[in-house]
């Protein structure tokens, strides 16, 4: 693959593709042959289509320089260099203030979370740490910058000559139970499992069936407006409704659930989700 170059206050520098055998590279190698479906996924892909029916955000576009910047300053911490100046960062982290203070409204502990377009920082020991609950621009900025989820995406957006963004939300309470996971072939609903498939979940149980309309009737709602014919896609029933959290490609890399790419076809609609913690016990469907 070629070598790009990090521009950073005016120098060309070497950045992540010093290493051509490090694992971002082999991230990037195999992820961009996929980056037209990558990118349809990312939040602010569909943000205008489907903002209505989405837990609310709002989104901070990231140009060329500032993406390039955040992967230089990830990639001179872990190889022990100097970072950047911090007024490098001021327009990144003002952005970042202002769509805080207008989150923190919205959230029950008066904190946000912050993630990129294309994935969230879960990998981040800060924002383990803190919940990820985010009040100030420069938390947040510290806390994608200690993802190396968020670096490897930023990588393969510099890659493909691709302008990310980042999401601020209002920090919420979200219940496990209430997490499930769509999936969307030709635009209809082929398959839904409870997002977090390690445990059964009582509520969910009990609210099986109320939660399942929720996301039939906002899939029917959202038929066409969803980016791609085929779609995974993540829901919070909160309030009785059906929220749209996230998107994923129709790839067998996309964490199945309950389901298996390699065993199910999606031939048959079902609705799977743990009822028992016996070994082999039945989903519910």
């Amino acid at each position: 693959m070629a070598t790009p170059r990090c521009y950073t206050q005016g120098v060309l520098t070497l950045s992540w593709t010093d290493d051509v055998d490090s694992r971002t590279n082999r991230y990037v190698r195999r992820w961009m042959r996929h980056f037209p479906l990558l990118r349809a996924s990312y939040v602010e892909s569909w943000w205008e289509a489907l903002r209505h029916a989405a837990l609310p955000g709002e989104l901070l576009p990231l140009s060329a320089e500032q993406r390039d910047l955040l992967i230089e300053d990830h990639w001179r911490r872990v190889t022990g260099r100097s970072a950047p100046s911090p007024s490098a960062f001021e327009a990144i982290v003002v952005g970042l203030e202002e769509r805080i203070l207008r989150a923190q409204r919205f959230s029950p502990t008066g904190a946000a979370f912050v993630r990129l377009g294309s994935r969230a920082p879960l990998d981040s020991v800060q924002g383990l740490d803190a919940e990820f609950q985010v009040d100030g621009g420069t938390e947040a900025l510290e806390l994608l910058l200690d993802s190396e989820r968020v670096f490897d995406d930023l990588c393969l957006a510099q890659e493909c000559h691709y302008e990310p963004a980042i999401l601020v939300r209002p920090w919420l309470d979200v219940p496990p139970a209430s997490e499930l996971r769509a999936f969307l072939r030709g635009r209809e609903l082929v398959g839904l499992s409870q997002r977090h498939a390690c445990s059964p979940l009582p509520v969910l149980i009990a609210r099986a069936d109320d939660y399942e309309r929720q996301v039939q009737l906002r899939c029917e709602e959202l038929a066409e407006r969803w980016p791609l014919d085929d779609l995974v896609v993540d829901f919070a029933c909160l309030e009785d409704e059906a929220w749209v959290v996230d998107l994923h490609p129709w790839l067998p890399w996309t964490e199945g659930a309950l389901f298996s790419w390699e065993e199910d076809d999606f031939a048959d609609y079902a609705f799977r989700y743990l009822r028992h913690r016996e070994p082999g016990a039945a989903w519910g469907e």
